[in-house]
């Protein structure tokens, strides 16, 4: 089922190796584009200048309940035409009547300073 024309590809993030200089594992992205999706701005938000000025959007993305999509993790990130986005909160899967799930929202945030 398609919610919309865009593309929303979703980044897997997983740490490999042995842990380096300070105890920290390399991350490793795998990205999976995900077709049909709806990816709109929900609202954003702005602190003073003379705190640090720093403009934080939050986003909304109504997906196709598809196995990439239901395995995002608050952790992860998605792309949509070259930005990419942090997921904030969890996967919110949405059912139909019958009880199957029909479709997932998930909000995302970008910070710009």
């Amino acid at each position: 089922m398609s919610f919309g024309g865009q593309t929303v590809t979703f980044v897997t993030v997983t740490e490999s190796g042995e842990p380096g200089f300070g105890g920290i594992r390399e991350k490793v992205r795998t990205e999976t584009a995900v077709t049909g999706c709806r990816f709109r701005p929900l609202r954003a938000e702005e602190t003073p200048d003379y705190l640090t000025n720093i403009a934080t959007g939050v986003w909304k993305c109504t997906a196709p309940a598809v196995e990439t999509v239901l395995a995002a993790e608050p952790d992860g990130e998605v792309k949509v035409s070259g930005v990419t986005y942090q997921i904030v909160g969890p996967v919110r899967p949405k059912p139909d009547m019958g009880g199957a799930t029909h479709h997932v929202t998930i909000l995302c945030r970008r910070s710009e300073t």
